[in-house]
Formats: structure tokens, C-alpha cells, sequence
């Protein structure tokens, strides 16, 4: 026996008092109506409706049976529209997992104005560096840069890629001047790393050059770019960082880049989520915000950023 469809059955007939008037509506035949009460009240061992060639009416135990029935058939009605709607109706709680070494800054600028653009959502943000397993760890969506991801059953769009840079602080320079990429393997190199990726790489260099022998690992590496920023501007050494990371910093003359005609490895930052069917509107529209506004924070080069400010003694010193 369906008990809910039998429960709708008998509600049904309780209201209408006719079998054949809710057989047309539930677009079955009247036998089946009719079977679908009696097996009811086969199971209930309660005779809910008295029958009479002419009428249709409630026992007393089938008028209380009707009202509990009429209040649970709403609830589940509710809980039906409520999941259909999570599929068109952004709402609830988000719970996103992001790794520390993307802007922090950038990322938590464009979740504020996610919440501005979807009220109905709220959005609680972890920051860690190990990757999430999205389905054990119950996160929603989860935001990483890396060189390349490993296979997995999840969904993966790539948000951007972000150029990396060197860097070192004028004070730094000052003390250890830098004339040529090869003298990089005497200064401290710094950079930051992620269990899920590989090693971040040195220079390559152009056409037409040499960089020698080069650590591939650095010699002082973190796991969060915001210590690494503190290091840089401390005067640690030079460092490898996402051109993000480090917008004001260069504008403001606190930091230089060093040989622009040298690159990098480039960074992916993707958003991943668990799948592609019947995907949660929260998750759909915090997907698509992402790739388009924090696409536009991240994907910044060294030739959009304003004239630096460093002084020329220094800047003849690292370019020389």
C-alpha cells in the first residue's frame, strides 16, 4: 500500500464526499479510489468513512484521522516545494572552503558583494590549506589555486590564472643588490606552497638567456601569502607571488618587481563543487559570481598597474 496516496485519497474524499469527482481529479479510475481507502482502513483496523448509496461521510475516528492527515500532507507539500525551489531559489547557508593563498582580500571583497546580490544566502567561509574532501567535510564549494587538479568525481571550473612575480623590498635591494637573475640562488627565495601542488617554480628565461642552476624549492616557503607578504616587506629576501597579492604594495613603491622579462608558473584558481546534477541554486549563483567577479580581482598583469615608485638608484641595481 502507498499510505501517503492513500492518505491524499482519503482527504480527498473526507472534502468532496464523492469517490467519482476525486478519481476525475487524481485522473484515476474509481475502483482504485475506492481500494485505496478500504486498504487504509484495512491497516488502520478504524472504518474512516460511512458509505450509503447516496452519501459520503467521516466517522468520528475518521474526522480526527482527517485532521492529522490534512496537517501532515501539507508538511510534506512544503518540503516538496522547499526542494524543488533549492534548485531555482538561492537560499540557506553556503559553506565554503578556500585555500589561504588566494587573495584574501579579493575573495572576501566578492563574497560581500555575493550576499549583497543574494540576501537569502549566507555564507560561511573556512580558510585551509589542506583540500577539502567537499562531501566528508560538508562544504558546498571550494575555491584553490594550483598547477593542475587531481582526478576526481567533482565539478571543476577554472576561475582565472594569475601571473606570478618576483618581488623583494627597496630596503632589501638596498643592502643586496640583484644585477643579474643569476645572482638569485645567493639571496633567500621565498614562496609559498600547498600540499595539493607542486613545487612553485623560478624563473625560465626568455629566449636568448641563461639562468643557470636554480633551487626549484626556495629556501623559506609558508603556506599562507599574507606571512609571506609580511616577510617580504620586513626585507627578508625575494619572493615568488601572485601579481593579486600584492596590487597596493607595488603602487606603492614597497615592493619592486624584479626582471619582468623572466616568468613564472602560472597559477590556476579554480571553484569546484560535488556535481553537476540537480546542483542547489546557492551553489549555481555563487559559482557563476565567482567566475566572473573574482576573475576580474585576480587576473591583473604588472603593465595594468600605475607607474611604481621606486627610486631610481634601486631600480639601476635590479635591472642593471
Amino acid at each position: 500500500m502507498d499510505k501517503i496516496f492513500s492518505m491524499r485519497v482519503f482527504s480527498r474524499v473526507a472534502e468532496t464526499g464523492n469517490f467519482s469527482a476525486v478519481a476525475k481529479h487524481m485522473e484515476c479510475s474509481a475502483g482504485n479510489i475506492s481500494r485505496a481507502v478500504v486498504s487504509l482502513e484495512e491497516h488502520l483496523h478504524t472504518r474512516l468513512l460511512q458509505r450509503t448509496t447516496r452519501s459520503v461521510s467521516l466517522t468520528e475516528c475518521g474526522e480526527r484521522y482527517y485532521q492529522r492527515c490534512k496537517k501532515i500532507l501539507a508538511d510534506i507539500d512544503d518540503a516538496d516545494a522547499e526542494a524543488s525551489d533549492a534548485h531555482t531559489l538561492p537560499r540557506g547557508k553556503l559553506r565554503v572552503h578556500a585555500a589561504p593563498d588566494i587573495g584574501l582580500k579579493q575573495l572576501t571583497s566578492t563574497i560581500v558583494e555575493y550576499r549583497h546580490a543574494f540576501p537569502t544566502v549566507s555564507v560561511d567561509l573556512k580558510l585551509l590549506p589542506e583540500m577539502a574532501n567537499l562531501i566528508e567535510e560538508e562544504f558546498d564549494v571550494s575555491i584553490v589555486s594550483a598547477s593542475s587538479l587531481p582526478d576526481s568525481r567533482n565539478v571543476s571550473r577554472l576561475i582565472g590564472r594569475c601571473e606570478r612575480i618576483l618581488v623583494a623590498a627597496p630596503d632589501y635591494l638596498t643592502r643586496h643588490p640583484i644585477r643579474t637573475i643569476a645572482e638569485l640562488p645567493e639571496h633567500t627565495l621565498m614562496h609559498t606552497s600547498s600540499s595539493f601542488d607542486s613545487p612553485s617554480e623560478w624563473p625560465s628565461a626568455p629566449t636568448g638567456h641563461s639562468v643557470g642552476e636554480m633551487d626549484q624549492t626556495g629556501n623559506f616557503v609558508v603556506n599562507n601569502m599574507q606571512a609571506l607578504r609580511v616577510a617580504l616587506l620586513a626585507g627578508a629576501g625575494v619572493g615568488a607571488v601572485p601579481t593579486y597579492s600584492i596590487v597596493d604594495e607595488l603602487k606603492e613603491g614597497k615592493l619592486v618587481q624584479l626582471f619582468p622579462d623572466y616568468r613564472l608558473q602560472t597559477i590556476n584558481v579554480f571553484v569546484i563543487y560535488p556535481s553537476r546534477q540537480f546542483v542547489d541554486a546557492k551553489i549555481k549563483t555563487f559559482v557563476e559570481f565567482v567566475i566572473v567577479a573574482l576573475k576580474q580581482k585576480l587576473d591583473l598583469r604588472t603593465a595594468d598597474l600605475l607607474p611604481l615608485k621606486t627610486p631610481q638608484p634601486i631600480q639601476s641595481a635590479v635591472l642593471a
